[in-house]
């Protein structure tokens, strides 16, 4: 039998270059450090330890520029140390142990830079079902601002939203990402919760004690899965004034056999199902055949043809069934459309705040 080439990346390290390259530069990840890293990665056993490397050289480059008084140099390199973590855990669930430990330095390296962000970025904890959830509040200057409630996908994060959340913060908008069941600091407490409108009735019921924004002009924009809990959203929390749905699958188990490995093997992970087979039941669970028919606000439904993790079969179905839903397709776009990243994040900050300034 013919050995592998060693000098070739396996399946699951050439399916996430091929599948998330453009992801990891339009979060913020330099393409030096991409291709730097990537270039060092032939096993999959490996993919954790490697970003981590690149995490490592971040993270001292952030300490020697804060000994030097150095703190916008620092708190980009904490920011990129924070990233390269992610990347390193974010669908690595093969090493439980070691996916943690990167998660772990992930959360930590941020939390250091998120002061520096402008505006800064406040961590703050909503009550959800007995505990609380993480999120990173930014709130621009001037007077109460309409808000936006920013959810992740499967393996997204509080913190790889930022980049997106530059968009809406340029426009007036404040934001506040969110770390839901199954996402982020809360994937080891909470699974992933279908009815993620529970989340989203939280977060509004939040952000109306709060006294620097204006809670009563609120949006959401979910990416990915998050696309699919944004979807029920509007669906089921009547006080969100618009809502964006990009990428989002309109029933998760539809094209199951062709999703990446590492991605049935994360929901598998984050949903607690004991196998395959169960995780694929779970996934069945994720629909939106009861909630599309109820979307009454605005919804924005943003795909990309040439996406292969959710094909936008699954847009073009939501917004079909939804009546208050628009439908921006690109035809060459990427999953979550980061091939055009600056045209479509503008595209959907622009519209979002245009329902949000006059709702």
């Amino acid at each position: 039998m013919a050995q592998q080439d060693q000098t070739e990346p396996d399946a699951r390290v050439a399916a996430a270059a091929a599948h998330w390259s453009y992801r990891f530069i339009s979060n913020g990840t330099d393409y030096g450090d991409f291709t730097a890293t990537l270039s060092r990665i032939t096993r999959w056993d490996d993919w954790c330890r490697e970003w981590g490397n690149t995490a490592a050289e971040y993270e001292q480059l952030a300490e020697s520029a804060e000994d030097a008084g150095q703190r916008e140099t620092a708190a980009g390199a904490w920011r990129r140390a924070a990233l390269a973590w992610h990347w390193g855990k974010f669908v690595f669930v093969d090493h439980p142990d070691e996916q943690r430990a990167a998660h772990d330095r992930s959360v930590a390296c941020y939390r250091r830079a998120a002061g520096s962000l402008t505006p800064p970025a406040e961590l703050v904890r909503i009550p959800y079902a007995g505990t609380q959830l993480p999120a990173y509040l930014r709130v621009p200057a001037g007077p109460r601002p309409p808000v936006v409630i920013m959810v992740p996908g499967l393996d997204s994060t509080k913190e790889e939203l930022q980049a997106t959340a530059e968009y809406y913060l340029a426009r007036g908008l404040a934001t506040i990402a969110i770390d839901g069941p199954g996402q982020g600091e809360s994937e080891y407490e909470l699974p992933i919760e279908p009815a993620y409108e529970k989340v989203a009735t939280a977060a509004v019921d939040y952000l109306r004690t709060r006294e620097d924004v204006d809670g009563e002009k609120t949006g959401l924009f979910g990416v990915s899965l998050g696309g699919y809990y944004a979807a029920r959203a509007a669906a089921y929390e009547p006080r969100l004034a618009a809502v964006v749905s990009l990428a989002g699958p309109y029933r998760f188990e539809l094209g199951w056999d062709d999703l990446p490995a590492q991605t049935k093997a994360t929901f598998q992970a984050r949903s607690g199902a004991a196998s395959e087979a169960a995780a694929r039941a779970k996934a069945a669970e994720l629909t939106l055949e009861d909630a599309a028919g109820r979307i009454s606000i605005p919804l924005l439904v943003v795909g990309g043809a040439r996406d292969r993790i959710v094909p936008a079969y699954h847009q073009e179905r939501l917004a079909k069934e939804a009546p208050g839903a628009e439908l921006l397709l690109y035809p060459d776009g990427s999953h979550g459309v980061t091939n055009r990243a600056y045209e479509s994040r503008s595209r959907m900050a622009d519209w979002l705040a245009g329902h949000l300034t006059r709702a």
